[in-house]
């Protein structure tokens, strides 16, 4: 039975999906959260939650609109770039690259990260309502969000780091 579990797991950590799939997971169930959290609170004029975004709702429809296509643009270029340029020098090292590549855990994180912070933005951009039905505004959804780009943004410097060395 060990033998089976330890095949399973090396299987999983073998395949690249699987730690983003399990990353957009813990986004959908951060983004239901932090909404359900901005719904509970009344949003009060506190000195010291100035740091939160206290936009329009269009403000927010906007900015979540843009981190979420700027972050599946990212994924999509880096991989894409990533897989090409591992291909042809696969054909000349051998296949063994490629399977280096796909098993690191890394690599694997790099894209959990951009492909989590899309999920957490789309799904919080379906909750923001306008004026014209009950507006409702997740100012802390909001500034996660901002910060889950600002994480992204330090996660796509380590990819290309970690890419290079």
């Amino acid at each position: 039975m060990r033998i089976k579990l330890d095949a399973f797991r090396e299987e999983l950590s073998g395949s690249f999906w699987f730690l983003p799939t399990v990353m957009v997971g813990i986004a959908i169930i951060l983004a239901l959260v932090m909404t359900r959290i901005d719904q509970m609170t009344l949003q009060t004029a506190n000195p010291l939650l100035s740091w939160v975004y206290s936009g329009s709702a269009d403000g927010a429809r906007s900015l979540l609109s843009t981190i979420a296509g700027s972050m599946i643009t990212v994924a999509g270029i880096t991989f894409s770039i990533t897989i090409t340029t591992l291909s042809l020098v696969s054909s000349q090292l051998g296949p063994r690259l490629l399977n280096n590549f796909m098993r690191d855990r890394g690599n694997q994180v790099s894209l959990g990260t951009f492909v989590a912070t899309f999920t957490y933005c789309l799904f919080v951009l379906r909750t923001i309502r306008s004026a014209d039905e009950i507006a409702f505004v997740p100012h802390f959804s909001v500034t996660l969000a901002i910060a889950l780009a600002v994480i992204s943004l330090g996660v796509l410097i380590y990819f290309f780091r970690n890419c290079s060395g």
